[in-house]
């Protein structure tokens, strides 16, 4: 290497530098992964696995001991919580996708809607936290009862996971109409 005696020396050195880096970087390929990579929230569901993507979901709660029924409401209507003084109606998931209710453990959970007119949470049976897949999903390869209220599935680690929009399920009108 050339001893840098002056200013203009390592100026020259650096523009050098850059300019190779250039030439190098015109060879790459975009990084797709990158731009591609998306996080979702996984749920259970019976033993179906699901996902929402992360801006639908405002946030992820225990179920609380204290809960009240709903008189002349749809069976899938679980309660009423006080959510930090908000009462906010939960419904239970499972039931209302598929008749099959909830079966409560210390691993259930009520996910809220991130949806500024429908306040509102779902109970499922599990949640397993943050998931973050590298590519997006592919469309339905099969026909289950939460068909209306998929948008994909994808795979990983040996787990499909189906996508589930509560957008689309604040938008169906049997979601919105809970009496009885």
């Amino acid at each position: 290497m050339a001893s840098l005696q002056t200013p203009e020396d390592i100026i020259s050195l650096l523009q050098d530098m850059e300019r190779r880096s250039k030439q190098q970087a015109a060879g790459l390929g975009q990084q797709e992964t990158a731009a591609e990579s998306w996080t979702a929230i996984g749920f259970r569901i019976g033993q179906q696995h699901f996902v929402i993507p992360l801006n639908e979901s405002r946030e992820v709660f225990p179920v609380p001991e204290q809960v009240t029924t709903v008189p002349k409401s749809q069976s899938w209507v679980y309660g009423i919580v006080n959510l930090r003084g908000e009462l906010l109606p939960v419904f239970d998931l499972g039931l209302y996708l598929d008749g099959s209710a909830a079966k409560l453990s210390k691993r259930s959970r009520i996910i809220v809607i991130n949806d500024t007119e429908i306040s509102s949470g779902v109970l499922v049976d599990e949640v397993f936290g943050l998931k973050h897949f590298q590519r997006y999903p592919e469309p339905l390869t099969q026909a289950s009862a939460a068909a209306s209220y998929l948008t994909g599935q994808i795979t990983q680690q040996n787990i499909s996971w189906q996508v589930f929009s509560f957008k689309h399920l604040t938008a169906d009108s049997r979601f919105l109409n809970a009496a009885a």
